[in-house]
Order: C-alpha cells, then sequence, then structure tokens
C-alpha cells in the first residue's frame, strides 16, 4: 500500500537543519550548505502517507572542496489530520524509523558477513525522531528507478525482487536469534486486532469488486453474491493469514513490498539487483505474507499465476543457501514447507489482489490520496468506484476470480 501523501514540504525543514545534520554525517564540523534545492521525490498516484522529498545539496567543506551530493528526505503527514488520525495507530513513522535506524544496517552486516556486499537497502543518514522523519542516500545517482507499476514487472526484475527479499528474509531470521524478542514485536502492520483504521479501504473494495462483477457478463450474480458475503470477513481473514502456527518458518518482513517499493538498479538487461525501501509495515511473520502481496500486486498474470510455483522456487533456493551460509540455528523450512505456508496463506493473494492492485494501478491520480482510500464519506465511497473504472483492474478480476474461486478463497466456511 505504502503510504505516502504528495509531496508536502515540511516547515521544519530548513538549511540550518540540515548544516546541523551533515556536518555530524560528515563529522566536518566546518560544512556550509551554499545552495539546496527541494524537490518532490514521487508522482502522485505512486505512493499514497508520507512526504517524499529530494534535496539537493552544494556544500562547502572545511577543506575549501565543493561537494555536490543528492538526498531523499522521507517525513510523517503534516497537514491532512483525518488520514494521521486514522493511521496513527499503525505505528508506521516509529516503525520505519526502527527499521532504518536499528535494524537495517544490522542486516546489510549480517550479509557482508558471508561476502554478500550487493545493495539491498539504502543507506541511513540520520533518523530524527522529534520530527519523524529519515534521510536516505538519494539511489537515484546510483542509477536505480521504480519499475512500471501499471504494467507490473518482467522476469528479470521480479527474479531480482526475490533474490533480495530472500535475503532479507534469512537475515531477518538469523538476526532474531542474535537480539530475541525484539523483531518479534514489530507485529502490526495492516491488519493487528487492536488497528480498523484501514477496514473501509479493504471492505469497500471487496463491495465495489462485487458491484463490478454483478455487472459483468462473464462473472454476473454469483460472484457478486460471493464478494458480498465474503465482505464482513475480509479483515478478519486476512489477519488470519498474517497469524501463523508457531511451527510455521517466520521471519522480519517488508511488509509492502509491491513495485514503487523497489528500485530496481541498472534496469533492462543490465539489471544488477533490487533495492527494497518503505518499511513502514514491516512485521514478524510467514514469507507467504511478503511473497503473495508481492506476487498479486506487481506481477502481470503470466508470471503470477502461470509461473508462480517457478518463482517461489526461485525465493526458496536463495533463501535456503542464506540461511545455511549465515549458520541459522533453527529449524531450516523445505520447499515443501514455503509451499504448505503460500497455500494456508492464499487468501491474502485474492485480497491483494481486489483491494491492494486496484489502487496501485490507479491511473486517475486527481484524487489518489489517503483519505480517499480509507474514508467513508462520499466523495471517497465515489474515489474507489473509481478504481474499478479501470480496464486493467476490470481484467485481472474477470481472469482471477474464477481462479480465486477454485481455490475456495470465496468461501466463508
Amino acid at each position: 500500500m505504502s503510504i505516502e501523501c504528495y509531496n508536502l514540504e515540511p516547515a521544519w525543514l530548513t538549511k540550518e537543519y540540515l548544516e546541523t545534520v551533515l556536518r555530524k554525517y560528515k563529522n566536518d564540523g566546518g560544512l556550509q550548505i551554499v545552495h539546496l534545492d527541494i524537490q518532490p521525490a514521487s508522482a502522485k498516484g505512486n505512493n499514497y502517507a508520507s512526504v517524499m522529498t529530494r534535496l539537493k545539496i552544494k556544500m562547502h567543506l572545511s577543506n575549501n572542496s565543493i561537494v555536490d551530493d543528492s538526498y531523499v528526505l522521507k517525513s510523517s503527514i503534516e497537514s491532512d489530520a483525518f488520514s494521521a488520525e486514522v493511521i496513527k495507530d499503525y505505528d508506521l513513522f516509529n516503525t520505519e524509523m526502527f527499521m532504518y535506524d536499528k535494524v537495517l544496517p544490522k542486516l546489510s552486516a549480517l550479509l557482508k558477513e558471508i561476502g554478500d556486499c550487493d545493495k539491498i537497502f539504502a543507506d541511513t543518514i540520520f533518523v530524527d525522531y522529534e520530527h519523524s522523519a529519515i534521510l536516505l542516500e538519494d539511489l537515484a545517482v546510483l542509477h536505480c528507478a521504480i519499475g512500471n507499476r501499471i504494467a507490473g514487472m518482467n522476469e528479470l526484475e521480479t527474479k531480482a525482487t526475490l533474490r533480495s527479499l530472500a535475503k532479507m528474509h534469512a537475515a531477518g531470521a538469523v538476526l532474531n536469534e542474535r537480539m530475541p524478542d525484539v523483531l518479534t514485536k514489530l507485529n502490526l502492520g495492516f491488519f493487528h486486532r487492536s488497528t480498523k483504521g484501514l477496514a473501509p479501504y479493504f471492505e469497500g473494495l471487496f463491495e465495489v469488486c462485487a458491484n463490478f462483477a454483478g455487472e459483468c457478463e462473464s462473472l454476473g450474480p454469483y460472484y457478486r453474491d460471493k464478494m458480498l458475503q465474503l465482505k464482513p470477513y475480509v479483515m478478519e481473514f486476512n489477519r488470519k493469514s498474517h497469524e501463523p502456527p508457531e511451527s510455521y518458518f517466520q521471519t522480519l518482513l517488508h511488509g509492502d513490498l509491491w513495485t514503487t517499493n523497489i528500485l530496481l538498479r541498472d534496469r533492462g538487461e543490465q539489471l544488477k539487483n533490487a533495492i527494497l525501501i518503505d518499511f513502514q509495515f514491516s512485521i514478524w511473520s510467514t514469507p507467504a505474507v511478503d511473497l503473495h502481496y508481492f506476487f498479486n500486486t506487481s506481477l502481470p498474470n503470466e508470471l503470477r499465476i502461470d509461473r508462480q510455483d517457478e518463482l517461489v522456487k526461485c525465493y526458496y533456493d536463495v533463501l535456503a543457501d542464506a540461511l545455511e551460509r549465515l549458520n541459522y540455528g533453527g529449524r531450516k523450512p523445505s520447499l515443501h514447507d514455503i509451499c504448505i505456508q503460500m497455500e494456508a496463506g492464499r487468501f491474502y493473494a485474492l485480497s491483494s489482489t481486489v483491494v491492494n492492485q486496484s489502487a496501485m494501478i490507479n491511473e486517475k491520480t486527481d484524487d489518489a490520496e489517503l483519505k480517499n482510500l480509507i474514508g467513508t464519506d462520499e466523495t471517497a465511497s465515489k474515489f474507489r468506484a473509481t478504481l474499478y473504472t479501470n480496464k486493467k483492474v476490470q481484467e485481472n478480476i474477470k481472469n482471477l476470480l474464477p481462479y480465486f474461486d477454485r481455490k475456495g478463497l470465496l468461501d466463508i466456511a
């Protein structure tokens, strides 16, 4: 889902603030900013609840050299009081600040211990707990770019992402052994039992999907009625997919892995690797959660359905190898174990298709704001309904609802 508001520059973001931060980071007390250019760092519609700002800075250092650097500042919402109130229970920014400050650098260090120096996270420059902000390296400098959220990822991009994800999962499992009971406390995600702010988003889009199915000649009343019957159970069924049995292999998840939260380094045939960003919904759970969400928000149907077994195997091979080389002390999952977890949590694949992907591939971005996804007023209801006027969404639903029905996922009992 990745909640981001559209490019609202924080009032506290000043030259003096940045000089203080960069003097400490560069260990240069005489550093002075001689030019500061502040620009939006993401396009409207790419994401929906923090402020993303690109900072291009010309600095004069103590050794009299002039340096041009670029950074990205991610900061919390200041202007949309409704959205801020709804999402506060999800503790998004505290989660992400914890990840960038305390966790991701340790995961990178673990991987370097086994000689794996592929960059899979952005470097953290500074975490500002007072302003709920994170200053990161600008990955665009490394020729990184997001994929096409409308068309979805191709095979090369998909497998690069799965390799990075598998390494994160393996390192997370090992870090939990070294830092017991720290990562397992990350339990909010989208569906914690204490949080209900996103219910209008999930339930509302199940209803919109039902209405579309009822009017669609190839689907009709059968699917409309099934989707309407599912609507009151959506949040609970998704919670169950995030709360696996203790016997399952579990690890630290990204929690919101889709196209816009993946930066591809040197896209095309020269693709080096995939860098994962945006850790607001990171949780401790089964890898199936990340895999279902990624497959059903970011891939074309020929990959997510026809070749899903191959992709799971690609992920598993990297996971198993990394766990082995990191000397993971727990029970290492077999490929069959991962497949069982995938099947047990497959309702999340349905939900990610019906709800998340419909918002993520939206092309009508004028009203693409978080408050219109999670609101309960008429404006929000109308915005959610417009998501299903998208021909690509309609084709996905026509192709995939019968598939999910054959899996038994449209049945309540």
